[in-house]
């Protein structure tokens, strides 16, 4: 009869233990109410340390040249390319959300945003696809996307990859102001 006992009790432990594990849709809703909220740096301290590494390195070629401060006051709303260099990834990353959706006009949209996590897949490797719906008004239009968004355990928490849209929106940029310098 002990037995049946101990056996509730380790049920009992273990479904409390699951149960308050994280989720990678749990983190997805996180990040989404960051980015509604504009905690720039709560977003940023959602992702995982190389993709914060990874985006800084995608811009790199945007920091030198003649119009290396500018891109650093224009993408990052910092003061100069030397900024940006001593500056820590978590505070790049969000100063970028910052800057870039301010001047798309996204934050106020983002304000009224709604986020529902559908749920997950596996991806490639230890990557987990979290599949969300995307609901916001921009300009008075009502836009509504899935999205797909990449995570993967870090220290025992899910945290963001860069989506391809950034390393897409980095290339363009890097076209476009590749041609003005």
């Amino acid at each position: 009869m002990r037995w049946r006992y101990s056996l509730v009790l380790l049920i009992c432990l273990l479904a409390s233990r699951l149960s308050a594990q994280e989720t990678p849709e749990a983190v997805a809703e996180t990040l989404s109410r960051c980015l509604r909220d504009g905690d720039w740096a709560g977003a940023a301290h959602l992702m995982h340390p190389e993709a914060l590494g990874a985006m800084r390195t995608l811009f790199a070629p945007l920091m030198t040249g003649s119009q290396a401060d500018e891109n650093a006051r224009q993408l990052f709303g910092l003061g100069s390319a030397a900024e940006l260099a001593s500056t820590p990834d978590t505070v790049v990353f969000a100063h970028f959300l910052q800057s870039v959706t301010a001047r798309a006009g996204l934050d106020q949209a983002l304000k009224g945003a709604q986020f529902t996590a559908l749920g997950h897949v596996m991806g490639g490797g230890d990557t987990v696809l979290v599949v969300s719906h995307l609901t916001m008004t921009l300009q008075g239009i009502t836009l509504s996307s899935f999205e797909v968004m990449p995570f993967v355990l870090y220290e025992g928490h899910y945290r963001g990859l860069l989506k391809a849209d950034f390393t897409n929106m980095a290339a363009v940029l890097k076209a476009r102001l590749g041609r003005s310098q």
